[in-house]
């Protein structure tokens, strides 16, 4: 069931405006544009945003496909993510983490528990860091296994890899990984390394505005396989975006191309003509 307008009122209803899923080919191109922005009195609340519209629908595809019963989300900042997952699964339970070092995400711990409060959410966000605090943190707001990860904390490659060790070790054997913003921050060492340390392959998500990755085994989750297909073209049909791509941001030169070829063959019929004659 869609739930981004159930999310746009909660906000609003705490005075935040959201913008989410502007396309950045109407904004010069800039990047952020997708993203979700949390605003008041024409300000932005946070030095990070929320993750897409598009991928609050990959998060609707995913547990449409399966129902975990304990998430844990690192990387709570202004509760986008961690509100969006308790919002579609509301038999489940969902615990956010995060340090609070970013600009006013100690004030998005207390935004997210009053929301998942008066929304009737299954959601709680604590301060914490990862890797120090997930075990404690997953043995008392969890009481089992982690069925869902969603990484989402520090962009490196180090972190995301002592993240997802961390999860790990407090998960079960057939738990599902999401990571936010892979490509958009070039995470692909982490998820190499992640594969390796689970005998997996994960898959890139590339139509997400972040290009998200997701790790899960698909012969026990075939339907999961199934939910992300959309969201992961074959590499072929990325070939041809990709020339696509090239050939309209070089289209001056492709039509500079074209008249010079086009003089070229005019002159080369005169000096055939001249020599004829």
């Amino acid at each position: 069931m869609p739930i981004i307008a159930q999310l746009v009122e909660l906000y609003r209803a705490e005075g935040i405006a959201i913008s989410t899923g502007l396309p950045p080919h109407r904004f010069g191109g800039y990047g952020g544009a997708p993203f979700t922005w949390f605003l008041r009195d024409g300000q932005s609340l946070t030095n990070g945003l929320g993750i897409a519209m598009q991928e609050v629908y990959v998060l609707e595809h995913l547990f449409a496909a399966f129902q975990p019963q304990r998430a844990l989300v690192i990387g709570n900042a202004f509760g986008w993510s961690t509100l969006a997952i308790a919002a579609l699964l509301k038999a489940g339970r969902v615990v956010a983490i995060d340090s609070g070092a970013d600009r006013n995400s100690l004030e998005g711990i207390e935004l997210t528990n009053r929301i998942a409060a008066r929304g009737s959410l299954p959601a709680k966000a604590v301060k914490g860091t990862s890797p120090h605090d997930v075990a404690a943190i997953v043995d008392a707001e969890l009481g089992g296994p982690v069925d869902f990860a969603f990484i989402d904390g520090l962009h490196t490659n180090d972190q995301v890899v002592l993240d997802y060790t961390a999860v790990r070790a407090k998960a079960s054997l057939d738990a599902v990984y999401l990571f936010h913003d892979v490509q958009e921050y070039g995470l692909g060492p982490a998820i190499a390394e992640i594969e390796r340390l689970a005998g997996l392959k994960g898959t890139t998500l590339w139509a997400t505005q972040s290009g998200m990755a997701i790790l899960f085994d698909a012969a026990k989750r075939p339907a999961l396989e199934r939910a992300v297909a959309a969201f992961a073209p074959p590499e072929s049909a990325l070939a041809v975006v990709r020339q696509a791509a090239w050939d309209w941001r070089h289209r001056h030169l492709a039509r500079w191309r074209r008249s010079y070829q086009k003089r070229l063959n005019r002159l080369r019929g005169l000096v055939r003509r001249e020599k004829a004659l």
